[in-house]
């Protein structure tokens, strides 16, 4: 996945209109709440940040997506005992915040194109692809996939959740995400090779002639 660009603490005040600071939020009036609070930021910000990214959430944006995620955990961590049972919440309420912020930009229509995967033509021939990074290429390989594909492949075979786990952070069936993630597999191989052999037809020696 790529890495997530520079951050600031989720317990600094968010930027962007209509934000508060994550300590408006209070759970501060809970012996040990503070300390939870800070253990999961130090813990779990960077997954926050992969998933939110594989989300849909453009870099510029991520500092203040990130910190809303927070801020809507900040409440919920004081009766979160289990490391597995937190994770979980964690990574469904980022999937509630990205989409909530995600449906503010754009209009019903521009948003359901938006969701849409990218199909086999258009990225049949991929522009300039010969000097596309490895991170570049893996968010091309996402985008052939429905939203509930990427968010379980992302889960499942990048963040080491089980089809169970995966199951309660999405509130979808097991069968589902297992059926779901199979599909995404295939995607992800169809279409890595594919576009790793539009990579390689670029830089054969003869085309550089």
């Amino acid at each position: 996945m790529p890495s997530p660009p520079p951050r600031t603490k989720p317990d600094d005040p968010p930027a962007g209109p209509g934000a508060r600071p994550v300590s408006a939020v209070g759970t501060d009036d809970f012996p040990g709440a503070q300390a939870s609070f800070r253990s999961a930021c130090e813990t779990h910000l960077d997954f926050v940040w992969r998933f939110a990214r594989v989300c849909g959430v453009e870099p510029a944006a991520l500092d203040f997506v990130v910190h809303k995620v927070f801020a809507v955990l900040r409440g919920r961590l004081i009766s979160l005992e289990d490391a597995g049972e937190l994770r979980v919440s964690i990574a469904g309420t980022t999937r509630q915040v990205v989409r909530a912020y995600l449906r503010q930009l754009a209009s019903p229509l521009e948003a359901h194109a938006a969701a849409q995967p990218r199909t086999a033509d258009e990225l049949s021939v991929v522009e300039g692809i010969e000097t596309k990074t490895e991170g570049q290429l893996v968010d091309l390989i996402l985008s052939a996939m429905s939203e509930v594909e990427r968010e379980i492949f992302v889960l499942c075979d990048a963040e080491g959740f089980t089809p169970f786990e995966t199951a309660e952070a999405l509130h979808i069936s097991e069968a589902a995400v297992r059926a779901r993630l199979d599909d995404a597999r295939k995607i992800f191989n169809d279409v890595s090779a594919q576009l790793r052999a539009q990579r390689f037809w670029m830089t054969r020696p003869e085309a550089a002639r």
